[in-house]
């Protein structure tokens, strides 16, 4: 099966209704093989919206007036997401339901599981799912479930726990199949779900590397469909509780939990990083009670946790996306690190822009990209990109830039958000890359918005952003070439990459494995 777009010219403005029903329509049949489960684990559900909470309270000024819409908060700062989820997590009352493809041992991550942890001691309900493909100390994420308040499950794990690999020769298939899904919910108030999974590097806390992304914070309607998408996975047969991958389970003592809060203290005790955080206009506006939300109808769309053991399913998130691309008129932004469109799909969007659909993409340059693999597959269809009139951008890697905070990137950056507009007014943010993985392997979540006003606000960033943090790509004489608008430079060849980078993106490029990425 063939990873395929195709954009057509349609007038269809109740789209969300029809999205509503598809997200909808499939909760029965998910619920249901959930409960088929080959191990005995208890199901459950999020804790209901109550009014009474502090998270809830904080959104009834927005909220009461349009009880059909969702409001959200751009999370396009590597420090505001951290704050937003510390801050959420600190609040929390009732219920805290998190759910993330790669959850890292390193210091944003390690404050983030304490919050997790201080919330457990003082009566919070701690529900964690986390996809298997990230090897893990098994016994550290079992001392941590061991909490009466805590529960910990890994999707689709793997049987052979101290050599992962070996489990792909002979069960690859279902290994390969992951969770890329990520969301955070907090006493079903707030939610934040978008690109990024929880490390360092999401968290502009990397010394070497910082992955450029895009999260909403979010209220309303849409906090109560991500809580039924995460019950969904909860619920379902690939969720295993880690309980059952751990011998002798023990719960932390008094010592490791001092020396934990110790180590912690000692690492962020002069850190800028940290005094920063107070700063961040985030910070402010949750202080003064004055955060400044987008208001907008909103439509939660997800695949079926199902897709990693029933691979023929009909009710893809990918079908979900196309009836929707279906409908450009005008315009078409799409902004995506890992992007491989096959040739299917970049001959849909050559012939769309040949229509008169104005088609612009922004991805990573092979310096920016940290999978040469994917880039060596993209950099087949740019030419044909190119020639169909599709405007086509690439992330710079350029020590000599300031760092901004911006999702397009910025020096040492490599771009990771994944979101998509259509006709200046409908935005998608979410996990989805477009590439194959995604569309037919991975699952993957996200949120439609129908909002004109964040979307003019993304425009006039980017009319400055492209032309500092990307280059322009065209065709000399049917050559690619590089243009830094910004410094009038120009490039005959892929910008600021190393030869053994070069060699590998083409080498995989002429493998047999498009497929897979």
């Amino acid at each position: 099966m063939e990873f395929k777009f195709i954009l057509m010219r349609k007038t269809h403005r109740s789209f969300y209704r029809v999205l509503r029903f598809i997200n909808f329509s499939f909760i029965a049949v998910l619920i249901g093989c959930s409960q088929q489960a080959p191990i005995n684990k208890e199901f459950s559900t999020g804790i209901p919206f109550d009014t009474n909470t502090a998270l809830a309270t904080y959104t009834l000024p927005y909220l009461e007036p349009y009880s059909s819409l969702s409001g959200f908060y751009p999370l396009d700062d590597g420090q505001e997401a951290l704050l937003a989820r510390l801050a959420m997590i600190q609040a929390a009352e009732k219920s805290i339901d998190l759910q993330y493809y790669i959850y890292r041992d390193d210091n944003t991550s390690s404050l983030m599981t304490w919050a997790l942890y201080q919330a457990a001691e003082r009566g919070v309900r701690i529900r964690i799912l986390l996809d298997d493909m990230q090897s893990r100390d098994d016994a550290t994420l079992a001392t941590l479930s061991s909490h009466p308040n805590i529960e910990l499950r890994l999707f689709n794990p793997f049987e052979n726990r101290s050599f992962r690999l070996l489990g792909f020769v002979g069960d690859f298939d279902r290994l390969n199949r992951r969770m890329h899904n990520k969301a955070i919910i907090a006493d079903g108030a707030f939610a934040i779900t978008g690109g990024r999974n929880i490390g360092n590097e999401y968290f502009a806390a990397n010394d070497t590397v910082d992955f450029g992304d895009f999260d909403l914070l979010l209220i309303g309607a849409a906090v109560a469909d991500i809580t039924v998408q995460f019950d969904v996975y909860w619920n379902s047969r690939p969720a295993t509780p880690v309980e059952y991958l751990v011998d002798n389970i023990q719960a932390p003592t008094e010592t490791q939990l001092a020396q934990w809060h110790q180590t912690l203290e000692n690492y962020f005790k002069d850190s800028a990083y940290i005094t920063t955080l107070a700063e961040l206009p985030l910070a402010q506006n949750i202080k003064n009670q004055s955060l400044d939300f987008y208001l907008a109808e909103a439509v939660v769309v997800y695949d079926q946790p199902s897709k990693v053991y029933a691979k023929d399913t009909n009710a893809l998130l990918l079908h979900q996306i196309t009836a929707v691309l279906e409908q450009a008129e005008s315009d078409f932004l799409l902004i995506s690190p890992y992007f491989v469109p096959t040739k299917n799909g970049a001959k849909a969007l050559a012939d769309a822009a040949r229509e008169g659909l104005n088609v612009t993409i922004i991805t990573n340059s092979l310096a920016s990209n940290d999978v040469f693999a994917v880039h060596g597959w993209y950099a087949k269809y740019r030419k044909m990109l190119l020639e169909g009139g599709v405007k086509l951008y690439e992330v710079k890697v350029d020590p000599s830039l300031k760092k901004d905070r911006s999702w397009l990137g910025s020096s040492q950056t490599s771009l990771h958000a994944k979101t998509f507009i259509i006709d200046r007014h409908t935005v998608f943010v979410g996990s989805f890359n477009f590439d194959p993985r995604s569309a037919y392997i991975n699952t993957e979540m996200g949120v439609f918005l129908d909002t004109p006003e964040f979307v003019e606000h993304i425009y006039q960033q980017m009319d400055t952003g492209l032309i500092k943090n990307t280059y322009r790509l065209a065709l000399n004489n049917g050559e690619i070439i590089w243009i830094d608008d910004h410094n009038a430079v120009q490039f005959d060849s892929e910008p600021n990459a190393s030869i053994w980078a070069k060699i590998g993106a083409w080498l995989s490029g002429i493998l047999p494995i498009e497929s897979q990425l």
